[in-house]
């Protein structure tokens, strides 16, 4: 008797839904919110799709199944998110850092899926911050996190190992980290605001493949940067639209769609400096969309004064803006400029306006101008005596850093002392300072220094900066910090009011 009443018991157990039986993920995936995309499986691998179609670059990569658990790498990280596989066929995101709530996306799309091989992905893979325990259970990831420093200078072998992660086992990843590896960083390399640096040939190889073969969305803008600051511009219009066609990029869509009906080609070699003039345009309304030049000065619009110096090297425009930098423009042929730096890139300028400009100097062909490059050291944070001490012995950074805090406590005087020891090294960001110095203080013998260094060398950098120090820049500084200050009293002033008002 004690046997048959088991019995139904026994059967509510068998027929009960078990974690450890929910069918493996397959097919399309949506929340239906407006933000988060579909996610999709087929049995391999995994992939994400913004609302436009275009496949997310920090989706995922691969995942792991355990009885009711799906957990998803990032294809660009050792990040991972976790999802519950539910009774009904749909999935439910778990709770985590960036997520603290649950969220449940429905099957909207069914598909045929291959048996799924929890091959590449750790149990608990990026959940303990263990990357070399994940990297020897076997996770792919994991393994690239650990080779992406090389402590003991195993360059070889870690090349190797990131290009096979990449090949063979189509990480984005690891293709990111090998491209990365293969132009390796000086210790002691310049500071460069505002502009990507040129990769080596062998990186340049390295994102091919990665965008080529892999299908990386990230490794293919890496990749169309690369040409476009190397002056092969036909080969960027080519790579985008590929991208574009692929769904991998839209920046890449929007790229090709800004340069219809432009004739983009490979820059020609190196020419002579020549002197813009007139009204220069790209094809789109954005804040860089175009740029005016009259007699040594240019605007970003057609109609406001032109206040931003510019200066002629080779056969590029370069035009000083208000973040201590330049704009820098290159000539493809007599009407047409492209944007070479972070903000301007694959920008195409034609001419819409002639001007009438006076003529400027231009440089001397095959002159050199004397210019070092800016390094940032630790010798601040590491050496006895601090930044005065290593100032005093030639250290840039802490020199530049002496005068940052007192700029910062609005003394000018003090901080124009410091960026006259790195002008005096012919150092463009040392001489840049020395000049903001002098706007911000209106003083004209905070100009001593650098005009002592361009008296002595015609040839310095420390000249071009000085032609930016004008009574009229000054005056222009001034009015805008007049205008900052009287826009700070009357918010004050509101402020107070309304606290009276509700008293």
């Amino acid at each position: 008797m004690r046997i048959l009443r088991a019995i139904p018991l026994l059967l509510c157990f068998a027929l009960a839904p078990s974690a450890f039986a929910a069918d493996a993920p397959c097919g399309t995936y949506d929340s239906g919110e407006e933000y988060d995309g579909t996610l999709s499986f087929d049995g391999e691998r995994a992939i994400a799709h913004d609302r436009e179609g275009f496949v997310s670059p920090q989706g995922p990569y691969r995942y792991r199944i355990d009885g009711d658990r799906v957990r998803v790498r990032n294809a660009d990280s050792t990040l991972s998110t976790e999802y519950k596989l539910l009774p009904d066929g749909d999935l439910e995101r778990q709770p985590s850092l960036f997520e603290p709530q649950p969220k449940r996306l429905k099957r909207v799309k069914a598909a045929t899926c291959a048996a799924h091989r929890n091959e590449g992905v750790a149990y608990a893979a990026g959940q303990d911050n263990d990357s070399a325990a994940d990297c020897a259970a076997g996770d792919v990831q994991s393994c690239v996190d650990v080779l992406s420093y090389d402590p003991e200078g195993k360059q070889p072998d870690r090349l190797r190992k990131l290009e096979r992660h990449c090949r063979e086992d189509r990480s984005p990843y690891a293709c990111e980290v090998w491209a990365k590896a293969l132009t390796p960083s000086e210790a002691d390399a310049p500071l460069v605001m505002f502009r990507t640096d040129a990769l080596s040939p062998a990186s340049i190889a390295a994102l091919r493949v990665a965008c080529d073969d892999i299908g990386s969305g990230g490794a293919c803008e890496s990749l169309a940067e690369q040409e476009w600051i190397a002056g092969r511009y036909a080969s960027t219009r080519a790579i985008s639209q590929s991208t574009c066609d692929r769904r991998l990029s839209k920046n890449a869509c929007d790229r090709v769609a800004r340069w219809t009906g432009t004739a983009l080609r490979d820059a020609p070699p190196r020419q002579s400096p020549r002197q813009p003039c007139g009204w220069y345009v790209s094809d789109d309304g954005s804040l860089f969309g175009g740029f005016r030049f009259d007699d040594g000065n240019a605007a970003l619009s057609e109609d406001d004064a032109a206040t931003m110096p510019y200066r002629l090297r080779e056969d590029e425009v370069l035009v000083r803006h208000d973040k201590g930098d330049d704009f820098v423009l290159r000539w493809i042929d007599a009407d047409t400029l492209v944007g070479q730096d972070d903000w301007t890139r694959y920008h195409v300028y034609r001419r819409a306006r002639a001007g009438q400009c006076a003529p400027i100097a231009l440089p001397q062909p095959g002159a050199k101008l004397r210019e070092t490059a800016y390094k940032v050291d630790q010798c601040a944070l590491t050496e006895p005596g601090g930044a005065e001490a290593c100032c005093a012995r030639g250290s840039m950074s802490a020199c530049m850093g002496i005068g940052h805090v007192a700029a910062l406590g609005g003394d000018w005087k003090g901080a124009a002392a410091a960026y006259d020891k790195v002008c005096a090294m012919h150092v463009r960001e040392g001489c840049g300072n020395v000049v903001s110095a002098y706007l911000n203080a209106g003083d004209d013998a905070l100009l001593a220094g650098i005009r002592k260094v361009c008296a002595e060398h015609s040839d310095s950098v420390a000249c071009e900066e000085l032609r930016m120090a004008t009574p009229e820049r000054a005056a222009e500084k001034q009015l805008e910090r007049e205008l900052g200050e009287a826009l700070q009293q009357a918010l004050q002033g509101v402020g107070e009011k309304t606290e009276a008002d509700q008293d």
